[in-house]
């Protein structure tokens, strides 16, 4: 298949059927291979769209200075469908968010609050300057947050490589993580913190990715020196240099990393 970007830039396309597609001469699926589905946690109901579909519903070009920012790229470029266009599409019902399942295990969550607040799109084609080497992860669907909106400067607004949007209550979602808050009102913040930056990567308790692992696996976060353990891998691994561009010490300092260790100690209890 041959690949068209902008100004010589690398685009990528969406492909389940073949992985990561378009870098170095790797071949890629065509879009009418891949299919997206989205589907209803309460009623059971599912839809699948494929990229082409997609794309019918209104697609336009644009860049995202927030992306760019967040991956120290420049000059990015996107073809992209109004997310909260795509979710009038289809009717929600009692749900208030969007479960974003990815072919890698993460999973990222976006009210549906937010979706219209920012103004969020969906990222069907991504054009990269010439000359960078983009991570293994950075594949369509990706959430973009438009140039002009001011959205909090989060890890949850990152998510890419996206295969299933799923129509959830957040109350529901979060329930056995809440229920700390609850008997610990002062772990709220670490609690806000997790579900921002770890969640989507580390699942606790039935909930979240597991594209890195469970942490109640790798750390005892009874133990002090385990919680502080903790803080330096995290820093260790996602600092602004690491390979898979996973810069999330961007998004949280070593404050809300004691929070979020304050947290896991209670939820671990």
């Amino acid at each position: 298949m041959k690949l068209h970007g902008i100004a010589g830039g690398i685009l990528l396309i969406a492909s389940g059927l073949a992985g990561c597609a378009g870098f170095n001469g790797e071949s890629a699926a065509s879009a009418s291979d891949k299919t997206y589905t989205l589907s209803w946690a309460e009623s059971g109901r599912v839809s699948k769209r494929s990229l082409d579909e997609l794309e019918a519903l209104g697609s336009r070009q644009m860049s995202s200075h927030y992306f760019d920012r967040a991956m120290q790229y420049s000059n990015s470029r996107f073809r992209s469908i109004s997310f909260d266009a795509l979710l009038k599409q289809f009717p929600s019902g009692s749900a208030d968010a969007v479960l974003l399942n990815c072919f890698d295990d993460y999973q990222g969550l976006i009210s549906i609050e937010d979706i219209g607040r920012y103004r969020l799109e969906l990222a069907t084609k991504i054009y990269l300057a010439p000359g960078v080497e983009p991570p293994h992860w950075l594949n369509p669907l990706l959430i973009l947050v438009p140039d002009g909106v001011d959205a909090p400067f989060q890890e949850r607004f990152m998510t890419a490589n996206i295969r299933e949007l799923r129509f959830v209550k957040l109350e529901h979602y979060y329930a056995p993580l809440n229920r700390v808050v609850e008997d610990y009102p002062a772990t709220a913040q670490g609690l806000k913190k997790f579900k921002d930056n770890c969640v989507y990567c580390h699942s606790v308790k039935g909930v979240g990715g597991n594209k890195g692992g469970s942490l109640f696996q790798k750390f005892d976060f009874s133990k002090g020196a385990d919680r502080e353990n903790f803080k330096e891998q995290f820093l260790g691994f996602h600092h602004k240099d690491n390979a898979d561009k996973q810069n999330l010490e961007q998004f949280v300092d070593d404050l809300g990393l004691g929070e979020i260790a304050g947290f896991l100690q209670k939820l671990a209890l």
